[in-house]
């Protein structure tokens, strides 16, 4: 069987109430039968970390695609990262998990009228490395705030903190990443 890494913040942790939950791991469990799934995210992790984190939650495993997905945490505004520094981080993580084995997801959608530390044009900024990291990579990738906003509604996805996603908000994130694997699976096997 095949062994998919879940390697982001408290985004992919399934962070609901201020407690990591499996609903992210479980969800996409019941999507893709033909893996197994580990969570190795970390809830409050930036780039930075998960450099450090990657010889502890990522090379011991013997994997076969790794769902990089950090950015939120980045964009916050007390942590102080540059868009440039995200752009090296996210760079660093790729090439350490292995260019053919990572699929990319940007930061999330933020309600910064109520997380005041999560200031939109940051974010915006951010999820623009994150696509680009995409495109110089030919990575497969999920502009999870762009997807967030297309709905109409991105607020109604976000639990009351503006920050983490509600039920409605993990079934499309869980959605759509299925999607991108489904997808790089069928690619690889063409």
């Amino acid at each position: 069987m095949k062994k998919l890494i879940l390697f982001g913040d408290s985004l992919l942790a399934g962070y609901i109430d201020e407690h990591a939950t499996n609903i992210v791991t479980q969800g996409l469990q019941e999507k893709l039968p033909n893996f197994t799934i580990i969570n190795n995210s970390v809830p409050g992790s930036t780039t930075e970390e998960a450099i450090d984190f990657y010889d502890l939650r990522i090379k011991p495993f013997n994997y076969d695609l790794v769902i990089l997905a950090l950015g939120t945490n980045d964009a916050n505004m007390q942590f102080g990262l540059s868009a440039g520094r995200y752009a090296h981080n996210l760079q660093v993580l790729v090439d350490l998990i292995g260019v053919d084995k990572t699929i990319l997801m940007g930061p999330s959608y933020t309600n910064w009228k109520i997380a005041k530390d999560q200031a939109w044009p940051k974010t915006l900024q951010f999820e623009l490395v994150a696509e680009q990291c995409h495109i110089e990579n030919n990575i497969p990738f999920l502009n999870l705030a762009k997807v967030m906003c297309e709905t109409g509604h991105p607020n109604d996805l976000l639990q009351k903190d503006g920050i983490h996603l509600n039920q409605e908000g993990n079934k499309l994130l869980i959605e759509k990443l299925a999607e991108l694997v489904k997808e790089k699976e069928t690619a690889a096997i063409s």
